[in-house]
């Protein structure tokens, strides 16, 4: 019985202290911190596409899954739906979307969260393609773009 008890205790006191730094310090930063230095060359951080790329001079691709654009949502207004993780062959998608991508000077490829490797996926088949100039994967994802007050529903911050 005594390691029950120890154990209790400890959990007891690291919970205090876990809500005792929650109320003092505040919930933890959940922002998807982006440094334009550090990212590989097929990224870019949104601070970068707002400072430096004009509206209307890029279009954006959507490279969440049909089941995600369903339970999350719509993306960016006109983004153009375009994954690999559906099984949909990704030519046929493209073919559906050739007048769009095509004259495309650039593109920002997203996908559901930070760690989602789908947009970069997307990103290298698309320049393989070689139809648009330019063509990087938003770092952070939906994440971001939701964090930034970019999407329906969602304000900046959260």
């Amino acid at each position: 019985m005594k390691p029950a008890v120890e154990l209790a205790l400890v959990l007891g006191c690291a919970s205090v202290g876990a809500l005792l730094t929650w109320r003092i310090a505040g919930p933890p930063d959940r922002t998807v911190a982006c440094d334009p230095a550090l990212l590989p060359a097929e990224e870019i951080c949104l601070s970068t596409i707002q400072a430096e790329w004009a509206e209307g001079s890029f279009v954006w691709i959507d490279a969440r899954s049909a089941e995600e654009r369903q339970r999350d949502g719509e993306g960016m207004p006109g983004s153009i739906p375009l994954t690999t993780a559906s099984g949909a062959s990704f030519d046929e998608q493209v073919e559906a979307q050739l007048e769009r991508l095509a004259t495309a000077p650039r593109a920002v490829v997203y996908c559901g969260t930070a760690g989602c490797g789908i947009s970069k996926e997307v990103v290298a088949r698309l320049k393989n393609l070689g139809m648009i100039p330019e063509v990087r994967a938003l770092h952070g994802g939906w994440d971001a773009l939701k964090q930034a007050g970019w999407l329906k529903g969602s304000s900046p911050g959260r």
